[in-house]
């Protein structure tokens, strides 16, 4: 995590840190950004900070052009966290999202980062997601003969209905019963 310390700066304080809520070790690391740009970062010791409450300083655009692309008021922080025994950088989602403001003091209960993601792991299934490690049996299957947008991808019978079995007859009646009975030979017969 690199940034540059600029004079437009907020502080969020985290009571809690967690990867799979597991606090962090003294040498993990948590960075702020904006976009894909680092605004700010911290070592997680928190024998350091006060009431091992830690902050992290999140830096702003003060308008010098070692700020390009800094936050601006109003806007928000994303966080990541780096996983020093791992070696691993994971996306962080606080437990509320909280505008910055230069000088504020923000002051939230967590910041979290999931490094298993539940949903379908089924590539058949509607709502297949290719990010999920843990599959929790939610996944959707479109109905027979349908899409998952609800489209029917076979043929319509004559009846109307998506893979129906349904024939038009000889006299082009929809499951007729045929020419025999339906285009006027039937009377005939009958008359002898």
């Amino acid at each position: 995590f690199e940034f540059n310390q600029s004079t437009s700066q907020a502080f969020y304080f985290f009571q809690n840190v967690t990867i799979d809520n597991i606090l962090l070790e003294e040498n993990d690391w948590v960075g702020a950004f904006n976009n894909d740009i680092c605004i700010g970062a911290r070592r997680w010791d928190i024998s350091g900070c006060n009431d091992e409450v830690c902050d992290i300083p999140v830096m702003g655009n003060d308008g010098e052009n070692y700020s390009i692309g800094y936050i601006q008021n109003g806007e928000f922080p994303s966080f990541k966290i780096y996983d020093y025994s791992e070696n691993l950088y994971y996306d962080a989602i606080p437990s509320s999202n909280e505008p910055w403001n230069n000088l504020g003091l923000v002051y939230i209960n967590s910041l979290n980062a999931q490094t298993t993601t539940e949903g379908c792991m089924d590539i058949n299934a509607c709502n297949f997601n290719e990010n999920v490690t843990i599959d929790d049996g939610s996944c959707e299957y479109a109905e027979q003969n349908y899409d998952c947008a609800g489209d029917c991808i076979v043929d319509i019978d004559c009846a109307g209905e998506c893979g129906g079995s349904s024939i038009l007859d000889e006299c082009g009646v929809c499951d007729g019963l045929g020419a025999i009975y339906e285009c006027g030979c039937y009377d005939i017969i009958q008359e002898f």
